[in-house]
């Protein structure tokens, strides 16, 4: 019997090495990596500040009403008396995938694993053709429609929209003004249909970062200084409902005459009941799903920023909006499929795995039992990211008496939102699993823990432009053009497959027009695009080929196009009271 364990550690460390027990796990976490990143994406698209998005959002020297709170705190001081004002905002976008043809990796990968479903001409029998089945071999995937995470969990929408407010006071003959808000600086969130091929991207996924309450106080130092600060008391929320398949080496290999020959009778049944290696894992079934929704009810920051303007038609703008800690908590549904669940039981209760289990705990690896991979299924977990500080600094020219120009710079720490945190509220069969695989294949780099992953995201800084420009046409009318640069913070030399929008250009008109008794209306439409392209293997995370990373890659080796475009209409209403 003292063989046993030995054959055994030795078939599981080929098949950790070879990536079957582990790809099926840290692989599900680093998608929610891209959830916030792609978030990030729509940083102050969500503001819905009509003035803002129709100059490009260079308004940081000519910050737009009420929602100078988020784009530049001083500017409240160009608010007297008492205001308030109502802004709408409806988006309409489509998100696609083209799904294509597989690359020269997985046909090689195809063809050499191929052999026992082929029949005597080398044909793919019914049965091979079955396995081999992929239902998003060119194909195409499109979202179904907006989902938003509230508290009580994510909620899909007909469509993208919503309506937020905010108001302002300023003692008469005072330099001081007050104000408060409610927006969104961050929103994103899709969901697709239950046959969409896309839906191993994410069937539902949603982030939400909304200031739901922010006193703000600025003060006119004189007729040219002004500064401005303002607490932000924030909702974050995340949700994810992703059904998993990884086409990876290790499930080729799995199914390859290796091992039936060296472990499986002719009929398909084990040789030995000792070790159950003769189940059937196809490439492309999905073997779990992972759902989840966390959210922090209260989590803090602060913007503040100045205003000058040593010339009457010069105004410089600084401004700063501060990193935000978010600690969230919520409940997990993390089941494996009944299909692969009997794989890895069959396999598990046999009379070798005890002394396997044994063996590895003198290494100090943990692994589960049978019992505790036929349990693996709800609890609780905790989430913790953190969402990086932003610097912005603007000019502001009035070039005649009629037109005004703007222009923005911007930079985003986006290298210190250096990793995801997951804690689970117990061990994790396949995190376990996942563990001992990064441990064998990484080094430990992947950070997985038998309760926990700490998936690293390697953003980079990025520095991206506005402007904006105002023709006066009349006492009451102001037209707007503008034009903003949105470049990825994902490195160019590890593109993400999961995040669809990556370089960006948003444009963007609209106008201003003044009502009886200083109240004001602003109206924007913005349109932006972005496409990219993945060839096959070309993106870690997605269509990623190389067998010793410990990622989620549920369409290897295939070919992949993302296209994302969108129109934003916002509207705000401004007035005394």
């Amino acid at each position: 019997m003292s063989y046993k364990p030995i054959v055994s550690v030795r078939v599981i460390s080929a098949l950790l090495r070879k990536g079957i027990l582990c790809v099926c796990c840290y692989g599900l976490l680093s998608l929610c990596g891209p959830q916030t990143v792609l978030a990030s994406f729509t940083d102050s698209l969500t503001i819905g500040s009509a003035k803002a998005l129709s100059l490009g959002h260079a308004v940081t020297a000519d910050p737009p009403n009420i929602d100078s709170i988020h784009f530049n705190p001083a500017g409240l001081t160009r608010l007297k008396g008492r205001q308030m004002h109502l802004k709408a905002v409806v988006g309409i976008f489509s998100t696609t995938y083209e799904l294509g043809d597989y690359g020269t990796y997985q046909m090689g990968l195809i063809e050499e694993y191929s052999g026992p479903w082929q029949d005597e001409n080398g044909n793919l029998t019914a049965e091979g053709k079955a396995y081999f089945y992929d239902e998003a071999l060119n194909s195409k995937s499109e979202v179904e429609g907006p989902t938003v995470m509230l508290p009580g969990g994510m909620v899909d929408l007909p469509f993208a929209g919503g309506v937020m407010g905010g108001a302002s006071y300023s003692p008469p003959g005072r330099p001081f003004t007050f104000a408060t808000s409610v927006y969104a600086p961050m929103m994103n969130g899709v969901h697709r249909d239950d046959d969409d091929p896309g839906r191993f991207f994410q069937q539902r996924g949603a982030f939400t970062l909304l200031t739901y309450f922010s006193p703000s106080i600025a003060y006119e130092v004189s007729d040219s200084l002004q500064i401005g600060l303002s607490v932000n008391f924030n909702y974050s929320g995340m949700g994810i409902d992703l059904p998993a398949r990884e086409p990876h080496l290790g499930i080729f290999f799995y199914g390859s005459p290796f091992i039936r020959d060296t472990f499986c009778n002719e009929d398909g049944t084990a040789k030995s009941p000792d070790l159950e290696l003769c189940g059937i894992v196809k490439p492309y079934e999905v073997y779990t799903d992972l759902r989840f929704e966390v959210d922090q009810p209260l989590t803090l920051g602060f913007n503040m920023g100045l205003l000058w303007s040593p010339q009457p038609w010069i105004t410089l703008g600084l401004s700063y909006n501060s990193s935000i800690k978010a600690d969230m908590e919520g409940d997990y549904d993390f089941p494996i499929r009944p299909d692969f669940k009997k794989v890895l039981l069959d396999f598990m209760n046999g009379s070798v795995w005890p002394g396997v289990v044994a063996a590895a705990g003198a290494y100090g690896y943990d692994l589960p039992t049978a019992e505790e991979t036929a349990n693996q299924g709800s609890g609780k977990m905790e989430v913790s990211y953190e969402i990086p500080q932003h610097w912005n600094a603007g000019i502001s020219l009035q070039i005649t008496p009629k037109w005004k120009y703007n222009l923005d710079v911007r930079w985003t720490e986006w290298s210190t939102f250096s990793s995801l945190e997951f804690q689970f509220d117990k061990d994790i069969p396949l995190l376990e699993l996942g563990a001992i695989g990064d441990d064998i294949g990484t080094g430990g780099r992947n950070g997985i823990g038998s309760d926990s992953v700490q998936y690293q995201l390697g953003l980079q800084d990025v520095t991206y432009w506005g402007m904006g420009t105002e023709y006066q046409f009349s006492d009451r009318l102001a037209l707007r053009a503008g034009y903003e640069n949105r470049p990825s913070a994902v490195p160019k030399d590890k593109p993400n497959a999961f995040i669809p929008i990556n370089d960006g250009d948003l444009f963007s008109v609209g106008f201003g027009y003044g009502l009886e008794d200083e109240n004001n209306i602003d109206v924007a439409i913005g349109y932006m695009i972005s496409e990219t392209h993945y060839p096959p293997c070309s993106a870690l995370l997605g269509n990623g080929c190389d067998p010793a990373e410990i990622v989620f890659g549920p369409y290897q080796g295939q070919d992949i196009k993302s296209k994302v475009e969108f129109w934003l209409f916002e509207l705000t209403y401004s007035r005394h009271f």
